[in-house]
């Protein structure tokens, strides 16, 4: 029986909507299309969910996932506050264009079929003798078409007829390309026949209401296999969400996309397309399966053509998934070898050149995102972004140039190298008493909060919340263990290799992380390795880029398929000397000087 239905008012979004009475706050928030970061899966325990509700005349703070609506609540969300740094930059630099998917027009003239012959046969001689027979549908449509005055068009993806349109049909056809991330994702659509970019959109995941990270959505499946479905449709809303932006945006209409190619990790593969997931969060942390998936896009319920071709790229191995194979499709294939990093919640790491690499993948923990720390928050507005000590004074810039309500990884990651620089925490990361310190505003930042110590990267008369912003010793202990996992995983998959680090052409780091952080700062705290003479290079959101390359270029397609076929994966957890490593690589120690800051 269903319950009564109550109003739920964000007035500073100056909207409202109609949910069912007992509806969460949280689950309220993401119909309204603002979902909020539950990075402990709503069990009111991160506290990242909190907002602001009024109640006769007051305002005060709740956590969502543990508030039920009301009639009449009033919820006040800034929709500044719901927008991440959403990382859309690429370049597509020396790719050859010559896209699988393409229109191609047939005159009249040139499909006159002899005396008792067959259509089919005359159209497979007047493209060529590689093109497959048609499936039924398609044979439907040439019935109709064929005979048309002014020809045919033909929709061919590789050697496979598509669609049929009429000659005489003068639309556009587009493909789009997704980096379908765990926070974030973002699409890239273009004009096919002139291969020109007709635009960008991106958004959040809207499968972070269930959970901030991939290990709390694959557990919220366990617990209800019903939630299997429920995750799918946010992933499939998300994508649809983009492509109904830009379509909205720039006059298109979604039935003339032919193509959608999308990259992710290992479990948003399995999300989007329906797969169990269980296993990928556990012994034998095995997927279903690591080859590419095609379907056609009413399968998947995806806002293009009926028919269009949906395509999800080939996984590597374990947690190693199609985001690292679009980022290796990125780099140049130029026989040099390269150390690639990417890092979130789960880091990938890939040693190689041209199509044949080394992979492997260690767990960060969700620090270096901003979650799971005391004060951490995504690379949205309010979010400490920048950290920096010029004599003895503490300084920060923050997103959005706002007051601050928490910190971001790139924060994190200048917060600690400023830290250990200025002998604050050891090597060991334990925090200094204040009666060590020379200089007095960093010695008044160090306090006992919650019976341990903690760093005050923000007073409360700063803040926007009226609340100190700190780093505490356990957030400092979160940081630790990310950095001797990343570093650890780098030099063990360099040693799998057979390489030193100096043989390397370059280090490069993909995603919103590697864009954003200073460089110079995570090698000083050995976050990131150092090798004398080999240079670090962001490559920006190289997923993004891996997948247009994949919609825009066969010659793309063929290298993606050679990578996954040749990919070795390292499993360094049972590797007996990964932990031994791994425990002294969480010390701090200074691998390189830190650059002088202009």
């Amino acid at each position: 029986m269903m319950g009564k239905n109550v109003i739920v008012n964000f007035p500073l979004l100056n909207e409202s909507i109609v949910v069912e009475e007992g509806t969460k706050l949280s689950e309220a928030c993401a119909i309204a299309g603002y979902p909020l970061n539950l990075v402990c899966g709503g069990k009111g325990k991160c506290k990242k969910c909190a907002v602001e509700i009024e109640e006769h005349g007051e305002i005060k703070k709740v956590l969502s996932c543990m508030t039920d609506v009301y009639d009449g609540i009033r919820v006040l969300l800034k929709e500044e506050e719901q927008k991440a740094q959403i990382l859309t930059s690429s370049t597509l630099d020396n790719t050859p264009l010559d896209p699988s998917l393409r229109s191609v027009y047939i005159e009249k003239e040139k499909l006159k079929t002899d005396l008792c012959e067959n259509d089919w046969e005359t159209l497979h001689r007047v493209i060529g003798n590689g093109v497959k027979y048609p499936k039924l549908s398609v044979l439907q449509k040439l019935s109709i078409h064929y005979h048309d005055p002014s020809g045919i068009r033909v929709i061919m993806n590789n050697n496979e007829i598509i669609d049929v349109l009429s000659g005489g049909d003068k639309r556009k056809i587009y493909g789009i390309a997704f980096d379908l991330g765990t926070t974030s994702a973002v699409g890239y659509l273009y004009e096919m026949q002139d291969i020109s970019m007709v635009g960008i959109s991106s958004t959040l995941n809207k499968q972070t209401e269930m959970g901030g990270d991939v290990i709390s959505r694959i557990d919220y499946v366990i617990n209800d296999f019903t939630n299997l479905a429920k995750l799918q449709k946010l992933a499939r809303d998300t994508i649809n969400e983009i492509i109904e932006d830009i379509c909205s945006k720039h006059k298109i209409s979604t039935d003339d996309i032919y193509m959608a190619v999308l990259g992710g990790n290992s479990t948003m593969q399995h999300l989007f397309l329906g797969l169990y997931p269980e296993y990928l969060g556990k012994a034998p942390f095995t997927s279903t399966t690591h080859m590419g998936v095609e379907t056609i896009a009413k399968e998947l319920h995806i806002k293009i053509n009926p028919i269009g071709i949906v395509s999800f790229l080939p996984l590597l191995g374990g947690f190693v998934g199609a985001d690292t194979t679009a980022v290796l499709i990125s780099l140049p294939k130029d026989n040099k070898v390269r150390l690639m990093l990417d890092l979130g919640t789960n880091g990938e790491i890939a040693v190689g050149k041209n199509t044949s690499y080394k992979v492997s993948s260690t767990a960060c923990g969700p620090a270096l995102e901003g979650a799971g720390l005391t004060h951490g928050m995504r690379g949205t507005h309010g979010a400490i972004e920048r950290v920096s000590v010029e004599n003895g004074i503490l300084s920060y810039q923050v997103i959005g140039n706002e007051k601050p309500q928490g910190i971001c990884g790139s924060g994190v990651i200048d917060l600690v190298s400023e830290l250990f620089s200025n002998n604050i925490i050891n090597k060991r990361g334990a925090l200094a008493d204040p009666g060590t310190i020379n200089e007095p505003d960093l010695a008044k930042r160090i306090v006992m909060k919650e019976d341990q110590k903690a760093f005050i990267i923000a007073f409360a008369h700063e803040t926007l919340n009226q609340e100190d912003i700190y780093f505490s010793q356990k957030d400092i202990r979160q940081v630790q263990l990310a950095k001797g996992a990343i570093y650890t995983g780098c030099i063990m998959v360099l040693q799998d290799y057979g390489i030193d680090g100096e043989d390397l052409t370059e280090i490069t780091i993909a995603g919103a992380f590697g864009n954003y952080i200073d460089v110079d700062n995570a090698q000083s705290i050995g976050m990131l390795p150092h090798f004398e003479g080999v240079p670090v290079r962001s490559l920006g959101n190289a997923a993004g880029t891996g997948t247009q390359m994949y919609l825009l270029s066969k010659e793309k397609q063929t290298e993606c398929d050679e990578i996954a076929k040749n990919a070795i994966h390292v499993e360094l957890a049972n590797n007996p000397n990964f932990m031994k490593q791994y425990m002294t690589n969480t010390y701090f120690n200074n691998l390189v000087e830190k650059a002088s800051k202009c």
